[in-house]
């Protein structure tokens, strides 16, 4: 091959601007998303296509996808400018047929003979295989870092707007982002898995929200996940050993009031030992063995260490207890449910009777016990559990 002449011919590609104005022309005729591109943008990407046009003719071979810069300078900048990569990739490939058209056209010129010319178009094709190649790979590990970079700022967004330290601009903006309402009431909800249960918080909370009819946008927080909940959700019961906590109805920028009141269910639902969707509605009176400790020990001394001082059969009298009272006060009820014989339920509960002082068949005992079993209940160990 006449070296000469194929070096006539890349020179006198490379001061043919003809090529790059009709590369401007044909992008913004064909190829979507070009239209607001600035147009010394595409000039410069021209340029940079030409000159490694030149490069690879001039080296004899199409060079190794990870050997070129090219395809993440324009990868970073049409990404940037929101260029989808389809677009980008059927750009490049028509400003490469721009240049071979004007290289097919400049190689008689220049006494290159056609088989030398049809060499430099393979070549030039296979130059195209390697930056699409590159490309690829550039848009994966962007959208990859992207989707990251996303979901952090989603993420500090829900920890920050629960907790409101937003002002009304950064609330409003990521409310627009996230499509949340502004003008319905929305819930802080707090979501915890019990030890030894399998499942991500986040997920447990949103795959509820979902079956309830209501949408949760999460988001992890310490070992649990914490949320904004819009729309009516349904009695749908959650997951076994999860606990998904709901703070109250509120406007978006009274968020801290509902993250505060769910927090408390949360932490009354551990103290009675509850999981499943619970809201201060659901756990009623039970709120008050937390926000109310000196009444809690006060019961607790009352009518559940007396009969824990006789050890298992202690344990066993509380139970029949529990079932006594969680069925309405039926003996036959009570009993089925735990099982033991009517007679014997009837004689845990002369027991229990005995030991503390207390009347089951008195309304003051009944409400007294009941608050002091939900408290015990919640003390206890739960199976897996290896905090307590």
């Amino acid at each position: 091959m006449d070296q000469t002449a194929v070096r006539a011919l890349v020179e006198s590609l490379g001061s043919d601007d003809a090529i790059l104005e009709e590369t401007v022309r044909i992008l913004r005729d064909s190829v979507p998303g070009y239209e607001d591109v600035p147009t010394e943008s595409l000039l410069a990407s021209a340029r940079r296509n030409r000159a490694l046009s030149i490069r690879t003719i001039l080296d004899g071979r199409a060079p190794d996808p990870d050997q070129i810069d090219e395809p993440r300078t324009l990868m970073e900048e049409r990404m940037g400018q929101g260029v989808s990569i389809v677009s980008v990739l059927a750009g490049f490939r028509l400003s490469m047929s721009v240049i071979l058209r004007h290289l097919l056209d400049l190689a008689p010129r220049h006494g290159v003979a056609a088989d030398a010319a049809l060499t430099f178009s393979t070549l030039l094709w296979s130059l195209g295989d390697a930056f699409t190649t590159q490309a690829v790979v550039v848009y994966r590990d962007r959208s990859i870092a992207q989707a990251v970079a996303d979901s952090s700022r989603r993420t500090q967004w829900i920890r920050d707007a629960v907790v409101g330290v937003l002002d009304r601009t950064q609330l409003h903006s990521g409310a627009a982002t996230f499509e949340l309402p502004l003008d319905e009431p929305v819930r802080a909800v707090r979501a915890e898995v019990a030890p030894g249960t399998t499942g991500d918080p986040v997920t447990r909370l949103q795959d509820w929200a979902e079956r309830a009819g209501a949408r949760a946008l999460a988001a992890p927080r310490g070992e649990g996940a914490v949320g904004i909940l819009t729309g009516d959700a349904g009695p749908v019961p959650a997951a076994a050993g999860v606990t998904i906590a709901l703070g109250p109805p509120v406007p978006l920028a009274d968020l801290r009031e509902s993250f505060d009141g769910a927090t408390r269910v949360l932490e009354a639902a551990r103290r009675v030992g509850w999981d499943g969707a619970v809201d201060a509605d659901r756990l009623s009176w039970r709120m008050g063995i937390l926000t109310s400790p000196e009444a809690t020990d006060l019961l607790h001394a009352r009518h559940v260490a007396p009969v824990l001082e006789e050890g298992s059969f202690g344990e066993l009298v509380l139970e029949s207890l529990a079932a006594y009272l969680d069925h309405g006060m039926s003996i036959p009820l009570a009993a089925a449910s735990i099982p033991v014989h009517v007679n014997t339920l009837r004689y845990r509960l002369k027991r229990y009777q005995e030991l503390t002082g207390g009347n089951v068949h008195e309304l003051e005992t009944l409400i007294e016990a009941s608050w002091a079993l939900a408290a015990h209940r919640g003390t206890r160990p739960r199976p897996g559990d290896e905090r307590l």
